[in-house]
């Protein structure tokens, strides 16, 4: 046989095992979660969220009894609402769900996927609902979410898929909104936090090998974290993941965001300079959201501009509130006093208050005086690790001094805070002991957060008894407008001291 006959015999050889193969893959039908699936998570975590739908369209349109495609292709569609998004985008999103489900419903219900999709398709559309201020009807789907998703782990107890949406039940319902908080005792659900985390990194470490549903699983953790607010347990873990997950766009924007909000501000700052924006279409909005952020910590102009980039190019009115009130601060460091009154009156107008966040803001753009530059100078440097610029700017707040309450709580905070960093205990007693004498009587949130601080100090210290006291005293004078953060952590310190 010459080389020419050989060649034409292989090429046809070929061609028959692919033809074979795709007949083969096109009669597969319920959840396959294929190389096709796996490739599109990793495009989507690298948040390349239109290749990864292309890949989940031709798979449908290759398997369209593929379920697992399906809701893999809901998923896409619920980073780019999460993203930015509109009452439009919103009500596109409810149609798809419902198209989708109509395709999935009452098909492959043996397989252990079926109503662990439908639970994560109904809790993205329930989280939305309540966004969009649709609270009953988000409440519902995401109660109907939770349902399944137990009588799933009924059927199938060591479902992957299933005790991921586990472990995240028990975190987030311990972590509700105030204004949706009725609804845990009213359906009757339970949590338990630490389960949670248990759980979600047991999930992690059972599928840490698997391509794209590894970087989820991590993802998942993260969030999870954030929800709960307490970033800096997982901060070794972020840096510590595989270089496979690690790369991708999501994960290296949560591993600034982490570092941000643990205090390392130099190192969120060089994590997301290394991130190359001209190669993510989707990324501008929450790129200058978090880019702004850290340059107001190093005091930097140019935070301004990213401010004003978010908000000329957002079209969801979450962080609204928010970014107007970081562009207050721009104006305080600028001493501009019209400035920072006209964005003040933006904050209360403008946006919506659903976002904790936003209700922070809210609180800080209505106080009933000016700020200090130089304690608004401490406490962005202080948050972002800068202590020797730290100590610059207290020392020239109490050079200048005008013996303003608000002031003086502020300072004894600050002063508290910078020494519980650095470990001085007996220093940190005394900064907030004088700030609950000067203000458990005021209407500012200073006296609260010490009491919480003070109880962290005593638990640290072993004194159980101490740490009980004030937890109790931080509730206690804990007021509805004040940062939620303060009530949930004390409230959460108490129960664990009880525990």
């Amino acid at each position: 046989m010459n080389w020419v006959g050989y060649d034409k015999i292989m090429k046809r050889l070929f061609l028959t095992i692919i033809i074979f193969l795709s007949i083969a893959q096109s009669v597969v039908a319920g959840y396959d979660v294929n190389q096709n699936c796996r490739t599109a998570w990793m495009l989507l975590m690298d948040l390349k969220i239109e290749e990864a739908k292309q890949i989940l369209e031709k798979e449908i349109e290759l398997n369209p009894e593929n379920y697992y495609a399906y809701y893999l292709d809901q998923t896409c569609d619920a980073y780019t609402f999460v993203i930015n998004s509109n009452d439009e985008k919103y009500e596109a999103f409810v149609e798809n769900f419902e198209r989708r489900r109509e395709i999935m419903d009452n098909n492959d219900m043996d397989s252990p996927y079926y109503l662990a999709c439908l639970a994560e398709m109904q809790l993205q559309v329930g989280v939305f609902s309540i966004l969009k201020g649709s609270h009953l009807s988000g409440l519902r789907k995401s109660y109907s979410a939770y349902k399944n998703t137990y009588n799933n782990l009924d059927k199938f107890p060591d479902f992957k898929q299933s005790l991921k949406l586990d472990g995240f039940f028990n975190v987030a319902i311990s972590n509700v909104p105030p204004f949706v908080k009725w609804a845990v005792s009213f359906f009757g659900v339970s949590a338990n936090p630490d389960y949670g985390f248990d759980v979600l990194y047991s999930n992690y470490e059972s599928q840490k090998n698997i391509q794209g549903i590894n970087a989820e699983a991590a993802l998942f953790i993260i969030l999870t974290a954030k929800i709960n607010k307490t970033p800096e347990m997982v901060y070794d873990f972020t840096t510590s993941l595989d270089t496979n997950i690690s790369k991708t766009f999501v994960h290296s924007y949560f591993r600034s965001n982490v570092a941000y909000r643990t205090g390392k501000n130099e190192e969120a700052l060089a994590t997301l300079q290394q991130i190359n924006i001209d190669e993510y279409p989707y990324v501008d909005i929450i790129y200058s959201y978090l880019m702004g952020k850290i340059l107001l910590r190093k005091l930097d102009d140019n935070a301004g501009y990213y401010f004003s980039r978010y908000l000329d190019n957002i079209d969801k009115e979450e962080y609204v509130k928010e970014m107007n009130y970081n562009l207050v601060l721009v104006s305080l460091l600028k001493n501009n006093r019209l400035q920072y009154s006209e964005y003040c009156e933006i904050v209360r107008d403008e946006g919506k208050d659903i976002n904790e966040r936003d209700r922070e803001a809210l609180y800080d753009a209505s106080l009933d005086y000016f700020p200090d530059i130089n304690l608004v100078k401490a406490r962005l440097l202080l948050d972002g690790g800068y202590f020797d610029k730290f100590e610059e700017s207290i020392k020239s707040f109490e050079s200048t001094n005008n013996e303003l309450l608000a002031y003086d709580l502020e300072y004894y905070f600050l002063m508290g805070r910078f020494y519980a960093i650095h470990g001085n205990y007996n220093q940190v007693i005394v900064q907030f002991d004088k700030v609950l004498e000067l203000g458990e009587e005021e209407d500012y949130y200073f006296a609260s957060e010490a009491a919480l601080r003070l109880g962290y100090i005593y638990q640290e210290m072993d004194n159980i008894n101490l740490a009980k006291e004030y937890f109790e005293k931080s509730i206690k004078l804990y007021q509805s407008n004040f940062y939620e953060y303060i009530e949930d952590k004390a409230v959460k310190g108490l129960k664990k001291i009880k525990q």
